[in-house]
């Protein structure tokens, strides 16, 4: 069982998406589909991971819906530390996101976001 804290000030989390500005976007305009940069990413950090100093990068794939709903992750590449993949997996489906654009419309598509774990020194 997986024991999660969010520590203020402890470590340093970095959440790393494809931020681009928003605009609004005119028919045949494309976008991708990226992490919301109006909305807070939180991260979780497994606090056993942070006792015994477990610190990584994340990289993980998210299907964005076309109403900007992540509904499936998959690991792009693993931190080495199980704990961490499986807190960044769960970090990522809270988060909120901008669906990608084509041609005007919303569609469902894949983006790539990076998690990293980083203690503070």
């Amino acid at each position: 069982m997986l024991k999660f804290a969010r520590r203020v000030g402890a470590p340093s989390v970095l959440a790393i998406g494809l931020l681009g500005a928003t605009s609004l976007l005119a028919a045949g305009t494309t976008s991708p589909a990226r992490v919301d940069p109006s909305q807070p990413a939180p991260v979780i950090y497994p606090t056993d991971a942070q006792t015994i100093g477990e610190q990584g990068n994340v990289v993980i794939n998210v299907h964005i819906t076309s109403a900007g709903r992540p509904s499936d992750v998959k690991l792009a590449r693993s931190s080495g530390y199980r704990d961490l993949d499986t807190a960044a997996l769960q970090t990522v489906l809270n988060w909120h996101y901008l669906p990608a654009v084509r041609d005007g419309d919303t569609v469902s598509d894949w983006t790539q976001v990076n998690v990293v774990y980083k203690l503070s020194n």
